[in-house]
């Protein structure tokens, strides 16, 4: 996989002050106690918010993530709390039957934009899991206009910066590439930081299409349990901005 703007230690310290408050956090949570999950990894984990909570929970956490400026915020996070086991890799780097629960939250499923690579990831989480474990994530529906969405005039916003005064980002589609019920899409993340500096990361996601995801799932030996539009648990259908997934392993 290309490098990522997780890899920048700047972008990395403003990314949980973005991402404050998001719904995927609290459903991913409850989700885990109803499932009944012993042991759970975050794969693509982040700075670790949802991993440090599972872990106070009771739930047995491994957290991992390719990225080593939001591990070093994970860690930091846990270091006085409860105990998360921290892999600075890919999911084949994870023990065989470590969970029985596999979690893909953030829209990390959209990050491996090659077919290989995703089946790759499938086949990694297929031996990570246990018999009769569960993977869950969510992609966004690639029936809606994400280029339309993901303009600067409706994108920009202002957040306090952590270390003190304010910063600004927005997003701009650079480019869209395939078919309109699956392709592959390219923007920019603008960040103008408090000093005046102004970084751009750029970014491509893969939308696949729902039958395109079910299908990948199956053929790596996964059998669909459920599948949602929204995290009220609402049914999928083309006006879903998500598609919310839980598979059990063969």
């Amino acid at each position: 996989m290309p490098r990522l703007w997780t890899e920048n230690p700047l972008l990395a310290a403003v990314y949980d002050v973005e991402c404050a408050g998001r719904w995927d956090h609290g459903f991913y949570l409850d989700l885990a106690e109803e499932l009944g999950a012993h042991s759970v990894v975050d794969i693509g984990c982040g700075t670790g918010v949802f991993a440090v909570d599972l872990a106070r929970r009771g739930h047995q956490v491994i957290g991992v993530d390719p990225a080593g400026p939001m591990l070093d915020i994970a860690r930091q996070r846990s270091a006085l709390g409860p105990t998360v086991h921290w892999i600075h890799g890919h999911a084949d780097d994870v023990p065989t039957g470590s969970a029985d629960l596999a979690v893909m939250m953030g829209h990390v499923a959209q990050y491996f934009v090659d077919d290989e690579d995703w089946t790759s990831a499938l086949r990694q989480i297929h031996r990570i899991v246990t018999h009769g474990g569960r993977l869950t994530f969510e992609t966004r529906n690639p029936a809606i206009d994400w280029a339309k969405q993901w303009k600067r005039e409706k994108t920009i916003a202002t957040y306090p910066h952590p270390e003190g005064g304010e910063f600004t980002s927005w997003v701009e589609v650079v480019s869209v590439t395939g078919a309109p019920e699956s392709y592959a899409l390219t923007h920019e993340g603008h960040t103008r930081f408090p000093d005046g500096r102004h970084l751009v990361a750029s970014e491509t996601l893969r939308f696949r299409s729902e039958g395109e995801l079910l299908m990948s799932l199956q053929e790596a030996g996964f059998d669909i349990e459920t599948t949602w539009g929204d995290w009220d648990r609402s049914p999928a259908d083309r006006a879903s901005e998500e598609l919310i997934v839980i598979a059990r392993r063969r």
